[in-house]
């Protein structure tokens, strides 16, 4: 899942450059400590789950057509 999300930040970047930012974060981690909205909804998502801007907007795979166009119309 990790080099999936690697490809989609390749992919954002190029399209956008420095007007996004990307961070993969591994759901067994502590790190997640850091995101206690997301972790409440983990058991009713699939992953990988996507969230931008805090609001979680897709689950259950990597789209980066869908994801692109969700970060396009908040630009």
């Amino acid at each position: 899942m990790r080099e999936e999300a690697e490809n989609l930040k390749e992919f954002l970047v190029e399209k956008f450059g420095s007007a996004i930012q990307f961070k993969y974060v591994d759901v067994q981690s502590e790190e997640m400590n850091n995101y206690p909205d997301i972790s409440a909804i983990l058991d009713r998502v699939r992953l990988p789950l996507t969230v931008i801007n805090g609001e979680p907007r897709f689950h259950g795979g990597f789209s980066n057509a869908m994801i692109s166009e969700a970060v396009s119309d908040l630009l």
